[in-house]
């Protein structure tokens, strides 16, 4: 028997610290993205939670709860679970919230007014200044870029920003990311 409680809690200590969240940080619920008044998302319980009406975003806002949800393990930037909302009457709703979700970078860290690292389309973007980094969110694409296959925490291909008048800032933005 103290066997089995024994090992409930090493498997809760272990779930708890794959979150990369504290309990604190887990249970603030907190709206991370909004775009057109028509996609939104939020953070709660360790989870991301997107959808499409203003009316479901305002229902949202005052209690965290999704009554009809597709729901896709690890699908986050950082491999949280994500719950699309479900409008029984539309099919193609929840196809849309999922591929915008894609098709969305999320910002994963930042330093200062010259590195950001976002998570975009299943690969890691690096970019080493400010004016980059407003380009990319309005438009995620690199013109110049040195890439590294397979130099993510999960494997994934990271492409850091190329710039030919300073190419030393590359290997900068490779240093910073690496270390």
């Amino acid at each position: 028997m103290k066997k089995i409680v024994f090992l409930c809690l090493v498997a809760v200590m272990f779930i708890a610290g794959c979150s990369g969240m504290s309990a604190k940080e887990e249970s603030v619920t907190k709206q991370i993205l909004s775009k057109d008044g028509n996609f939104f998302v939020w953070q709660h319980l360790g989870r991301h939670y997107v959808l499409g009406s203003e009316m479901s975003n305002a229902k949202f806002a005052k209690s965290p709860n999704m009554p009809y949800a597709r729901t896709i393990l690890g699908a986050g930037p950082n491999g949280e679970t994500v719950a699309f909302e479900i409008v029984k009457k539309d099919d193609a709703y929840t196809e849309r919230l999922i591929e915008t979700y894609n098709h969305t970078p999320f910002l994963l860290a930042s330093k200062g007014d010259n590195y950001f690292v976002y998570k975009y389309n299943g690969r890691i973007y690096v970019i080493g200044s400010a004016k980059t980094n407003q380009k990319f969110q309005a438009n995620p694409h690199l013109p110049l870029t040195k890439t590294l296959l397979g130099a993510g925490p999960n494997g994934e291909t990271v492409i850091f920003e190329f710039d030919k008048n300073d190419p030393k800032a590359t290997d900068r933005l490779i240093k910073t990311y690496q270390g």
